[in-house]
């Protein structure tokens, strides 16, 4: 359970996945669709009771969108430079609602592509 779950699902879809030294799950991603289409992006995740809970919102690499801090909505609210897991990722704060205990990283990756789906 946990981030060993977790990378071990991601690696199970075919993705590169490693283990930052500060608990975090990065893997590299081409986003399908969207403004950002085709680009290659590394998305952190922390997921410390996966599949219990999803992961955190998404840590990404490199910065696709402004810093706005709290407040506002999807896609241009609530993106953070928290410099974690290093100074390069923005976090991007968007709860997965409705994860259920059990789900797989199948579903986050659904998740994944509609957060990034946008002109």
């Amino acid at each position: 359970m946990g981030n060993q779950e977790l990378m071990s699902q991601l690696q199970n879809k075919g993705l590169e996945t490693w283990m930052h030294t500060n608990n975090f799950v990065c893997f590299k991603f081409i986003v399908p669709l969207g403004r950002f289409k085709g680009q290659e992006i590394e998305i952190a995740l922390q997921g410390q009771q996966f599949p219990l809970l999803p992961p955190s919102g998404p840590h990404i690499k490199p910065h696709l969108l402004p810093i706005t801090g709290g407040g506002g909505v999807h896609p241009f609210g609530g993106i953070h430079d928290r410099k974690l897991p290093t100074p390069e990722f923005q976090y991007w704060s968007r709860p997965f609602k409705g994860w259920t205990s059990g789900m797989k990283v199948d579903d986050y990756l659904a998740f994944l592509r509609t957060l990034l789906d946008f002109e």
